[in-house]
């Protein structure tokens, strides 16, 4: 594999979600303004996707980054200075 094919396949990879996310939340605008109802209904959730995406995604990277900080501190490669 070609490292340009690498970085075509990262781009995907780091712009499919946004793109989805968009897509669900500009058909979620337009049907509220064409439709009552169903299409009010359908707004909600598809416009609260994304809201709901970064709530997922919070305790999931605070975890992350702790665990980062344990293992950094508990190997010993923590940098201090001392002046």
């Amino acid at each position: 594999m070609s490292a340009k094919a690498n970085v075509n396949g990262r781009r995907i990879r780091v712009w499919t979600a946004p793109i989805v996310l968009g897509v669900l939340t500009s058909f979620g605008l337009v049907s509220a303004l064409l439709s009552d109802d169903i299409g009010d209904v359908l707004a909600w959730l598809t416009v609260g996707a994304p809201v709901a995406v970064v709530f997922w995604y919070i305790p999931r990277r605070q975890g992350e980054s702790k665990a980062t900080r344990d293992e950094t501190t508990s190997s010993g490669s923590a940098c201090s200075t001392s002046d």
